[in-house]
């Protein structure tokens, strides 16, 4: 069976209230195994993680490394790895190095198109290295957010991946957020945050943010223009359609 973004309006409106934690139980119940959460290992990401592993939902957590992350980006996978007992962290990687990348193609976050090419090669070709085991991706992305991400909805297709993506988080703002971490004291949190980071990503490409600035400036300041890295469909304007298993119709309530 093969849908439409068009075909999941129903779908979103059942859900467009949905507390996070429901919309995740909803999706473990459909997908199980088939499932998993994408995390840079921000704030919202790990959020996410704290109130599936409470929920006892054991999902797969995907964390790409794009060799050029900062230590406490690491650490704070390895802290969630340890701590949250009932998800299963996979570290997914580039083939090569980066090392080994510069030395074959050169420095190349230092131009709009080689950042391009950059971030696809240690960001996007990992996790479709993964294509096809998964149905559906979870992610932390709120319209609140802003620019791309402001149409974001509960469910979306990921043509690339040929999977669903799912946002709990759509209708979160910012201020719900802090509030949702602020009543967790075990929460684990990225150091990077208290240091002035807004946003995290690698560290040739990310700078901390000054407070009268937008969240996202800290991402590629040298790259005029630049805002996402290309692994979320709904950053760069993918459309399209997937294949869907027969078995999902029913429970999605999806027609042909």
């Amino acid at each position: 069976m093969r849908i439409l973004d068009a075909q999941l309006a129903d779908l979103n409106s059942r859900f467009a209230s949905a507390e996070p934690l429901d919309l995740l139980r909803f999706v473990h119940a459909v997908f199980g195994r088939r499932c998993a959460i994408l995390t840079s290992m921000q704030r919202a990401g790990t959020t996410l993680c704290y109130l599936a592993d409470r929920a006892q939902l054991d999902f797969d957590v995907l964390f790409v490394d794009t060799g050029v992350l900062h230590r406490e980006t690491l650490a704070t996978r390895d802290e969630l790895a340890m701590t949250h007992r009932n998800l299963r962290v996979i570290t997914l990687q580039s083939e090569r190095s980066f090392m080994q990348q510069t030395a074959e193609e050169g420095v190349l976050y230092l131009t709009r198109e080689g950042q391009e090419r950059c971030c696809d090669l240690r960001k996007s070709a990992p996790l479709q290295s993964v294509k096809g085991k998964y149905d559906a991706f979870i992610g932390a992305l709120r319209r609140g957010e802003g620019g791309a991400r402001a149409n974001v909805k509960p469910f979306a297709l990921d043509p690339e991946m040929n999977a669903f993506r799912i946002h709990p988080f759509a209708n979160v703002s910012s201020e719900d957020l802090e509030n949702m971490a602020a009543r967790v004291p075990d929460l684990v949190v990225n150091p990077l945050h208290a240091m002035g980071f807004s946003t995290i990503g690698c560290f040739p490409c990310t700078t901390p943010v000054r407070p009268d600035e937008p969240d996202r400036a800290g991402r590629w300041r040298h790259l005029a223009g630049v805002e996402y890295c290309g692994i979320n469909p709904i950053d760069r304007g993918a459309a399209g359609s997937i294949e869907v298993a027969d078995r999902y119709r029913e429970p999605l309530g999806l027609s042909e």
